[in-house]
């Protein structure tokens, strides 16, 4: 079997293409495929290679002809080294080829499009742009590692050039140049001469020589990756091809591990000028057998190569209990806002399901006293209104609850000061109206002592009202009677109210009630009063207390 040259000499058609198909097979097992397709063009005569995968190790290769015909009953092809020779192209070699290429579990296959043609000279597969003074080489270095002592001739344009034997030309980079300068190289191996030709196109350009090794932009040199274990995670691999690059550039990703499977897109692109290619590795669950081991993407060009790694690594415990602290700490804020905005209704509802079913054991009597804080009862026709007719239709008719109100509970002949001693101390909550009357503020006088005189003469009937006939110094400093505020009509002035009551409405507010409110506004006292009302209401027609 004859070795010949690494390197392909080949024409490279502008037609080319890549394309990368992505499928499971299953068959023992299942693996991955990638296919990759390439189109050349090589001249009668002339002895060229097809090389589809430089990184050879632990690598297997079947070559064939497309569809699935065996390439040993073909004349001038050898197999050497998983490189396929074409030696030298004949008319009869045109068609497709199949490298099918396996490596543990991973399988891809490169389908190669070949078309001969009976040309004196190949068609340029490189471009060198035109500088001062420069020196071109021919770009067959595995041929002149086959035969150091090869013959090399020149030609300009398929025009033989007087140049002596060599393969770097020193050439005056001038604009008559400017062209197709095709070296041709006679070498032996075992004893059989072959020829062999590399086209270069010389142009005038605004750039250095664009046949360049490709650069790996990351990841590069070697990286790790925190990850953790059960999720998807994907990983970058870009690299600069270059501008006018002649599309022989592969970018793909191997491992250390022969029994993990890799699949990876690959993408094209341009960035001004240059061209890129984008490989993403993905992998659907990260396991333990991912971590600790190289994920390696390289480069290949006939001019160079360039790799870089990455390594995976489990993420730091500690910082995954940080976020997921954080975030219980998080949610846990965000349901105790939830519970402070909603804690109205929250507790209604838990009493409507709950509470009617809990006997009273305090021995009370009375779920609100109701109290009217006027210094004449009967000039407030809207503190009468509500606490005669809206506050029973609504806390006793439908919801069941017992109000002593006073004007209207007293018996006959019962002493004031017993009635209001007595009936507070079987009450669980003190219910207060307030009006414009609960402590007056004349707007018109004609000085400033007659204001003087009648505010405090209202400050002290107040007091003697609120002291004598309700008793409140006693329900809410020796008892602890929970008070309920309520204002009836506009005109309240807080700062004219007894200290106790000034404390009440700074720290639980006043509920505003209005005969000829809004629906929504009165709907939403009567649920905040019965927030305020105890909890153990009685059901309407059960009540068995007798007086």
């Amino acid at each position: 079997m004859i070795l010949l040259p690494r390197k392909p000499v080949m024409n490279f058609s502008t037609l080319y293409f890549r394309s990368i198909l992505l499928f499971a097979l299953w068959i023992s097992g299942s693996v991955t495929h990638l296919t990759h397709r390439k189109t050349y063009t090589f001249v009668a005569g002339l002895a060229f290679n097809l090389q589809c995968n430089r990184d050879s190790q632990n690598v297997t290769v079947n070559w064939t002809r497309v569809p699935s015909r065996s390439l040993e009953s073909i004349t001038g092809m050898n197999i050497k080294d998983n490189t396929l020779w074409f030696l030298p192209a004949d008319l009869t070699h045109q068609g497709s080829y199949s490298c099918f290429s396996r490596k543990g579990n991973d399988t891809w296959e490169t389908i190669f499009e070949v078309s001969v043609s009976n040309e004196t000279c190949p068609h340029w597969n490189r471009k060198d742009e035109l500088t001062s003074t420069a020196k071109l080489e021919c770009f067959l270095p595995h041929i002149f590692k086959i035969d150091p002592q090869a013959q090399v001739t020149w030609r300009k344009n398929c025009q033989p050039l007087n140049m002596s034997n060599s393969k770097v030309l020193l050439v005056d980079r001038s604009t008559e140049m400017i062209g197709l300068l095709t070296c041709f190289v006679n070498f032996t191996f075992e004893g059989q001469n072959y020829l062999s030709a590399q086209t270069t196109e010389v142009y005038m350009g605004s750039t250095v020589d664009v046949v360049t090794p490709p650069k790996l932009i990351y990841p590069k040199p070697s990286q790790t990756h925190k990850v953790t274990l059960g999720q998807s995670y994907k990983i970058n691999c870009k690299a600069l091809v270059g501008m006018n690059d002649d599309d022989d550039t592969d970018l793909y990703w191997y491992t250390d591990s022969d029994s993990l499977r890799l699949d990876f897109d690959l993408s094209r692109f341009k960035e001004g000028d240059q061209e890129y290619l984008l490989s993403v590795l993905s992998i659907s669950e990260v396991t333990a057998e991912h971590l600790n081991i190289n994920f390696t993407c390289k480069v290949d060009h006939p001019a160079g190569s360039d790799s870089g790694r990455v390594v995976l690594i489990l993420a730091s415990q500690n910082e995954r209990y940080y976020w997921v602290g954080v975030g219980l700490v998080a949610l846990l804020i965000l349901l105790l806002a939830l519970l402070f905005l909603c804690r109205v209704d929250l507790v209604l509802a838990y009493r409507s399901v709950c509470s009617r079913s809990v006997a009273c054991s305090d021995g009370k009597w009375y779920d609100a006293y109701v109290s009217s804080l006027n210094v004449d009862p009967l000039s407030s026709s809207s503190a009468m209104t509500f606490a005669l007719h809206f506050l029973p239709s609504v806390l006793e008719d439908l919801y069941g609850y017992r109000l002593f109100i006073s004007g209207r509970d007293e018996l006959p002949g019962e002493a004031i000061q017993d009635v209001v001693s007595d009936r507070m101390n079987r009450s669980r909550r003190l219910i207060i109206i307030l009006t414009s009357q609960s402590c007056s503020s004349p707007q018109k006088h004609a000085s400033d002592k007659a204001l003087d005189s009648e505010c405090k003469s209202s400050y002290e009937a107040l007091r003697s009202a609120y002291e004598q006939r309700v008793g409140l110094y006693d329900a809410l400093v020796k008892q602890g009677l929970k008070v309920i505020l309520v204002q009836v009509e506009d005109g309240v002035e807080e700062h004219l109210l007894p200290e106790s009551l000034k404390y009440i409405s700074r720290t639980q507010g006043i509920l505003n009630w209005r005969e000829n409110a809004r629906e929504h506004a009165n709907r939403r006292f009567w649920k905040h009063m019965r927030y305020r009302m105890p909890a153990c209401q009685r059901r309407k027609g059960t009540d068995s207390m007798v007086l």
